[in-house]
């Protein structure tokens, strides 16, 4: 987010409500500028108008800060799952892998109806625009008798970095979506730029040509 947008949508947020005139004294730009932000910021659904201040001539509306503005500042969710994950491995390992299991088996419950009863080509399509609504920033390229399936972000890195069984998790989600065995040959969690599976042709589907999607 741009700094001057940033430094509003805090000054809302510890202010509990500003208008127009105090954020343009306090940010020392000007009144049409701070408008500018401001509609911005209310077209992406992070500041809204909240009632009027009484003023000297006319009342000034007051702009807060959006419950979808919380999203804006630094989370440490990453950081404490991570260390409760050592501290849960360090208690008792074997509750650990079972408790990993058992949210890798919610993940494939939630999802697999979506790829069920489908085969060949749009079962793939269907995967890869799952793993796209979860984060992962997938691409799926044909090659000589299967896929090259892509990851360009792990939206659970922190954790698997930490514990292996994270990514054996995500890996077990992952084959369970496309219905083929996936082969990991590039991996983010071993300092690759993308994590890269191979897989064999769809269920079901035609062997593939050689050319990208």
């Amino acid at each position: 987010m741009q700094g001057t947008r940033r430094r509003i949508i805090e000054m809302l947020r510890v202010s509990r409500g500003l208008t127009v005139e105090e954020l343009a004294r306090e940010l020392r730009i000007t009144r049409t500028a701070v408008v500018s932000h401001l509609g911005a910021l209310q077209a992406e659904g992070l500041a809204a108008r909240a009632g009027v201040r009484p003023g000297r001539r006319r009342p000034s509306t007051l702009y807060v800060a959006t419950a979808a503005a919380d999203a804006v500042f630094p989370k440490a969710y990453d950081e404490f799952a991570a260390l409760l994950l050592g501290e849960l491995r360090r208690e008792d390992p074997g509750a650990l892998s079972r408790a990993l299991a058992r949210i890798g088996d919610a993940w494939i419950a939630r999802d697999l109806p979506r790829v069920g009863g489908l085969e060949g080509e749009v079962r793939f399509e269907r995967a890869r625009r799952i793993l796209e609504e979860r984060g992962f920033l997938p691409t799926l390229e044909r090659a000589d008798g299967g896929h090259i399936l892509r990851e360009h972000n792990c939206p659970v890195m922190r954790l698997a970095e930490a514990d292996a069984e994270v990514c054996a998790t995500v890996h077990r989600w992952l084959e369970a979506l496309f219905g083929v065995p996936l082969a990991r040959v590039r991996c983010m969690r071993q300092g690759d730029p993308f994590s890269e599976y191979t897989t064999s042709r769809p269920p079901g589907g035609p062997p593939a040509p050689a050319r990208a999607r």
